[in-house]
């Protein structure tokens, strides 16, 4: 199929909207970040994502735990290929909306990593800050040999740029400042951080309503960011010269470009993850301030899962969805709860309802997930996959 490069008028036209549709189903061609999953890939991931978790780090310890060896943390496929498929509308910015991730089992060290994409539905909505947008839903696979391992369902939200009167609405907001203490606070709930680690979590201790331990992550700066970009480059961070021969591929001779996900806002100048970094594109996009990265924010709660659960336990199932932005020295709170235990297979499934709180009491975010834990000492889930 011919790659088209559609540049819209910066608004949503039903012209270009029917234009896009034709994509629906067509496999993209994409360009993988990582293609495998070697001990410094996953390592630079977790550190990335401020995750130390030994089983993703230290080989001594993950040599002792249920794999065997080191494997990557759940939203390890991302650093392959970060999922966020929105061909089209190059005038329209690009939120991360939500993420759904399934796993058949972790990748483990040393495996080649094969990411396939398709658009599977388009449709439109309205939102509390913004009269009419885009939602782009994507269906991403990460095989290793023939083996599907991850399943990742990304919806992104396409927004006219506040420039056009019809953007987001968010009101600009102040950095914060933290107090003396508020800042001891921060310090003492990071460094009083555990992990359930090898001790089994058993299913039968679990209870609805039980609370995870609370995962603290800021004040959020520049170096988080690009910290978490080196271990999971999302695609469009590259060099200036980069993204001129980007661009003019894009304008000339898209067929050559090396992925079709993003093809639309290729051809820009002002690409949508600018203000991630530049104020005045954070206020050209209608952001109230240069606003975090919606794949590190999904890793981070996620990390809160994981360092509840154990090493013996499996995440199955996991959902994160972005109701605010996360701005430059905010910190976030991600907390959660048993909503729903089920053992009906015997499978010891527990379910969690998971949000994440700023400074300011703002939820920002909020998300579930499925975990089977052990049912006795002598069960690990975990190698069930």
């Amino acid at each position: 199929m011919t790659t088209q490069v559609f540049r819209s008028a910066d608004v949503i036209t039903d012209e270009e909207i029917e234009k896009v549709r034709q994509l629906i189903g067509v496999p993209l061609r994409l360009q993988q970040y990582n293609s495998e999953a070697t001990l410094d890939t996953i390592r630079h991931f977790a550190q990335g994502a401020g995750d130390e978790n030994p089983l993703w780090v230290d080989e001594d310890y993950a040599a002792a735990g249920p794999y065997g060896q080191i494997v990557g943390p759940p939203t390890f496929p991302y650093s392959i290929f970060a999922a966020g498929v929105t061909p089209g509308f190059g005038g329209l910015q690009v939120f991360f909306g939500t993420g759904t991730w399934t796993w058949k089992r972790p990748m483990r060290r040393n495996e080649r990593v094969v990411a396939s994409t398709k658009l599977v539905d388009m449709y439109e909505k309205s939102g509390r800050t913004v009269d009419r947008m885009l939602v782009q839903v994507a269906e991403t696979t990460y095989t290793v040999e023939d083996e599907v391992v991850a399943t990742y369902i990304s919806q992104a939200l396409r927004v006219p740029r506040a420039t056009t009167g019809q953007g987001l609405k968010y009101t600009a907001r102040e950095t914060y400042m933290y107090s003396t203490e508020e800042m001891a606070e921060i310090e003492r709930l990071t460094l009083g951080r555990t992990r359930r680690g090898a001790e089994r979590r058993l299913f039968a201790d679990a209870t609805v309503g039980d609370e995870i331990p609370v995962l603290v992550k800021g004040p959020l700066d520049l170096t988080t960011i690009i910290a978490f970009y080196a271990g999971a480059l999302p695609l469009g961070y590259a060099p200036c010269d980069t993204q001129w021969r980007t661009r003019h591929l894009a304008l000339t001779n898209p067929d050559a470009l090396p992925n079709t996900r993003d093809a639309g806002w290729l051809a820009e100048t002002t690409w949508p993850g600018m203000g991630h970094y530049k104020s005045e594109v954070a206020q050209e996009v209608g952001m109230p301030g240069v606003y975090d990265n919606g794949w590190m924010r999904t890793s981070w709660m996620s990390q809160a899962v994981t360092d509840w659960m154990g090493d013996h336990a499996f995440l199955e199932t996991f959902e994160a969805k972005l109701v605010r932005p996360n701005l430059m020295n905010d910190t976030t709170y991600f907390s959660g709860e048993i909503v729903e235990k089920d053992d009906s297979e015997g499978r010891g499934l527990v379910r969690l309802a998971l949000k994440g709180t700023n400074q300011l009491g703002e939820v920002t975010c909020t998300g579930s997930a499925t975990v089977a834990l052990p049912r006795s000492q002598d069960d690990t889930p975990a190698l069930r996959h």
